[in-house]
């Protein structure tokens, strides 16, 4: 496939590089106007990560909110070797998978690196999770060891139980080791844990291992991709070093070079299970050398203490955060731009009408970024950018970012011929950033992957003469709940679970405060005796908080389905 051919100029503008960009191939494949970054072939993210350590060994990497505990660069170092001598002592192999149960902790960089450097993969997992969701991932993924916190033991020691009972050594795990990290230093240790600050603190036996490949699978964080069940995300070390690279090309990148007593601060108030606080933050900024803020939970209280006295130079949130920002006053808003030079929002889009009063409020002292990815993509795609002159639209997601192409296709026909500028289609994405493929699942790789490389990711778009991209609206079923996505067939196989109910239905509906909320469609069996307030005690027990089902329940006599059995969900929508 040949890529676009294009007139693309550049000239300076007022501090600023003004760049034109025009289509002119038939093929209508999509090229970012900025210049390829070359990635490496067999560099290792761990060693992409630790690059610039000579230069900031002696810097603060990270800080609690909480505790204020906090690691310089060198002390990760060291940590993350001694926790993959631990590692090594268990003789975990090269391509074993680990799962991380944390909040956001100083600990969270520790094990990613650790893990890293023992060639294990680290596959993460929501900490709100019940037991009953982290035991479908743990068995999924066939991990042999989690690290998570104290005072989550009592969940994961549940969820651990429910994996050996069901496993019973099929998958080599007589035995599912559970690390455990003492938030807080009054904190005691579970009894039948092993404690992460010990094996972190000591010297371990050097042990001889085959060094992994750039082509090895580094991290699996779990996706439910277009449609259907999570599935594991296989990320190469190729592919977050690339993606990293890509981010960080000069005419795109967030950060401020560390040198001196120059050194960025960068909160970390999104999740690090998901792939936007782990990727686009702590991944792609640790290389950096930023000074990192941990919230392990987000408050509106750790918002306001993070604004007022930690001095932030970038923040990453989403859509409802700036809602946040805009409605609360103790957030005090008009001041963020004392030290807050850029606000970068993705998971979601971001209203026309919410953007312009951010740019009055704070009389555009800040720049207000939207960029897109997915977790399939490691995750960055698209990204507006202040160093650029018009590379921010409103309303836009930005330009395709070094190394990427896009193509538009008709919705349900990845195969049909690319489409040009203004025409709304199915976004197909290709990259060094696309991701290896769903763990154990051919038929999802050849529903979302082409033979040729093209993502399908589900999403409508279009692009404008400039190369800008727009997202419009999904065709994959996915809900989204303030950023998170929540499949209807996790929701659905979940309440079909329960003795009174016969079949099931979810679907997104509209909500105020979190962009979306499922929304459930139930047939009860005969003689059934559940209500409505039955059902969702039921999954409050079962699912994490944005999984329940505050859109409400509707009891139905049948679903409406085709022939086939696929779900009419906009026949549920227009009821």
């Amino acid at each position: 496939m040949v890529p676009l051919s294009r007139c693309l100029k550049f000239r300076a503008v007022a501090g600023a590089v003004r760049y034109q960009c025009r289509y002119q191939s038939m093929q209508n494949i999509v090229k970012s106007p900025l210049p390829d970054v070359e990635v490496p072939d067999n560099l290792l993210l761990h060693e992409y990560l630790l690059s610039g350590l000579d230069k900031w060994h002696d810097k603060t990497a990270v800080e609690c909110l909480d505790t204020s505990r906090k690691f310089t660069y060198a002390e990760i170092n060291k940590k993350s070797d001694a926790f993959a001598g631990f590692l090594h002592s268990l003789d975990l192999q090269n391509g074993d998978v680990i799962a991380v149960v944390l909040t956001n902790v100083p600990e969270y960089f520790v094990a990613l690196i650790g893990g890293m450097k023992a060639g294990v993969v680290i596959s993460t997992i929501n900490p709100a999770y019940t037991a009953s969701e982290i035991k479908k991932q743990l068995i999924n993924c066939h991990a042999k060891l989690v690290v998570t916190l104290a005072g989550l033991y009592p969940t994961i020691r549940e969820a651990v139980d429910g994996v050996l009972r069901e496993d019973q050594g099929r998958h080599g795990r007589h035995q599912l080791p559970i690390v455990a990290i003492n938030h807080t230093p009054n904190e005691s240790s579970p009894s039948g844990c092993i404690k992460f600050n010990e094996v972190t603190s000591k010297e371990w036996p050097k042990r001889t291992r085959a060094s992994p490949k750039a082509e090895d699978v580094c991290l699996l964080p779990y996706s439910s991709g277009t449609t259907g069940l999570p599935k594991g995300v296989q990320l190469t070390h190729r592919n977050l070093v690339a993606n990293a690279l890509q981010a960080g090309a000069p005419e795109v990148k967030f950060t401020t070079e560390t040198h001196g007593s120059n050194q960025d601060v960068v909160p970390i108030m999104l999740p690090m299970f998901h792939l936007y606080g782990l990727g686009v933050i702590g991944i792609n900024l640790f290389a950096q050398g930023v000074k990192f803020i941990t919230l392990p939970k987000f408050t509106t209280d750790a918002f306001a203490q993070v604004l007022h006295q930690q001095s932030p130079s970038i923040l990453f949130v989403v859509p409802p955060m700036i809602l946040m920002l805009l409605n609360n006053p103790i957030l005090k808003l008009e001041k963020l731009s004392r030290s807050v030079r850029a606000l970068v929002s993705a998971a979601a889009p971001l209203g026309a009408a919410d953007i312009e009063r951010f740019r009055e409020r704070t009389a555009n002292a800040i720049h207000l970024l939207q960029v897109y990815g997915l977790t399939e993509t490691s995750p960055l795609t698209h990204v507006q950018s202040f160093h650029l002159q018009n590379a921010i639209k409103i309303g836009g997601s930005g330009m395709t970012l070094p190394n990427t192409l896009c193509k538009i296709c008709t919705p349900g026909e990845p195969n049909s011929v690319a489409l040009g500028p203004h025409q709304p289609g199915e976004l197909l994405i290709k990259g060094p950033q696309v991701m290896k493929g769903y763990l154990n699942n051919d038929q999802a790789n050849r529903d979302t992957i082409s033979a040729d490389g093209w993502l399908r990711t589900g999403d409508i778009a279009y692009y404008d003469d400039d190369g800008h991209f727009f997202i419009t609206d999904r065709l994959k079923e996915l809900i989204k709940v303030k950023g998170f996505q929540v499949a209807p067939a996790e929701l659905e196989e979940v309440l079909r679970d329960h003795p009174d109910i016969a079949d099931a239905a979810v679907i997104g509906v509209p909500d105020v405060n979190s962009g979306e909320a499922p929304k459930a469609f139930v047939v009860l069996r005969p003689e059934a005796r559940a209500t409505v307030d039955d059902i969702h005690a039921y999954m409050a027990d079962k699912v994490v908080k944005y999984k329940q089902l505050r859109g409400g329940i509707v009891l139905l006599d049948a679903i409406p389905k085709t022939a086939s059995g696929k779900i009419l969900r906009r026949n549920l929508k227009d009821l």
